[in-house]
């Protein structure tokens, strides 16, 4: 990488790599620094967002860390297409051993789900290895705390040992259960793992649906005839991306993309991924009444880069606004 931006003519030092807990620490200790990003788990990029906050000079951190990223399947879905909903299931959670930020984690199927009963034997049985012996240790911790929430079940997935790989699993409970063990529920495990929970009618759904925190997606898959509004306005709270009818997996870099959502999914509002993720890093600064040798080029009159600017609001695609020709006191 280092190379590829060197041959393209990027300075030196652009891009680098450290590795180790007290590096991660010392980065965001030194004065040099004045913009952080993180993406990992809960606790790690809330120990360092504190870390940021108590610098002598506190600089601007931004972390991804947990999602849920809940579903909704409608009873008309789950009637009308419920094995092709099972097949679009089992591919997003299975993805990468479930190593996505975006990986459905919890999804609401109605009882005696269709859905349900296909994902069963669409779920693998082949162990793939985790990308870290870190992210191996947390997915066996986190899969042990859900196992141990009376009520919820196996639904299929084999048997997990300790070691670097990992075999995909799909637990399923109710909403009730949800209700009582909320925080065990919808903390994020990161791994080949998916909870099914089964609600009766809307207001047991809306009841689950309550005790959603933030996530960077929320999915919906309904019927045209489906009224939506009351769920919609539910998940609009706590998600920064909603789907009808795709898997959240699918993140395109694009201008309309957003990726980030409310605490515990991101520690602001800002998107990592896409055309607007820059901003994170940028610092605006205002010119008032400053003479035209001292702007930025990218500021001056006759637009000596070309490019497009937006003046008092307009937008003009590289070419000098109409208004500044001979009255420059306009910018």
């Amino acid at each position: 990488m280092a190379d590829a931006l060197l041959s393209r003519g990027a300075p030196p030092g652009v891009f680098s790599l450290v590795t180790g807990f007290e590096a991660g620490n010392a980065l965001i200790d030194h004065p040099a620094i004045t913009a952080a990003s993180f993406t990992g788990s809960l606790n790690g990029g809330r120990a360092l967002y504190d870390r940021a906050a108590g610098r002598p000079t506190p600089i601007p951190f931004f972390a991804e860390m947990g999602s849920v990223n809940p579903v909704v399947i409608t009873r008309a879905a789950d009637t009308a297409r419920g094995a092709e909903l099972a097949a679009g299931l089992a591919g997003s959670f299975q993805l990468g051993a479930g190593q996505f930020c975006t990986k459905p984690g919890v999804v609401f199927v109605p009882r005696l789900s269709r859905t349900e009963r296909a994902l069963a034997g669409l779920v693998g049985t082949q162990r793939s290895r985790m990308l870290t012996p870190s992210i191996a240790e947390g997915f066996q911790s986190g899969l042990r705390d859900l196992l141990g929430v009376p009520g919820l079940e196996v639904l299929a997935g084999g048997k997990q040992d300790s070691g670097p790989e990992a075999q995909p699993i799909v637990l399923a409970t109710t909403v009730q259960v949800l209700i009582e063990h909320a925080d065990t529920v919808l903390t994020e495990v990161f791994g080949p793992v998916t909870v099914l929970v089964r609600y009766g009618d809307e207001t047991e759904l809306l009841a689950a649906l309550d005790l959603l925190e933030g996530s960077l997606t929320a999915t919906i898959h309904s019927e045209p005839d489906d009224a939506l509004s009351t769920v919609v306005a539910r998940l609009e709270q706590v998600a920064g991306r909603l789907l009808f009818g795709g898997w959240p997996t699918g993140v395109a870099v694009a201008w309309s993309q957003h990726h980030g959502g409310p605490w515990p999914s991101t520690s602001t509002q800002h998107s990592s991924v896409g055309a607007t993720a820059v901003r994170r890093f940028q610092r605006p600064v205002a010119y008032q009444d400053a003479p035209q040798g001292l702007l930025p080029e990218a500021l001056r009159d006759g637009n000596p880069l070309g490019i497009p600017r937006r003046i008092n609001g307009v937008l003009y695609l590289g070419e000098v606004a109409p208004n500044l020709r001979g009255n420059p006191t306009d910018v």
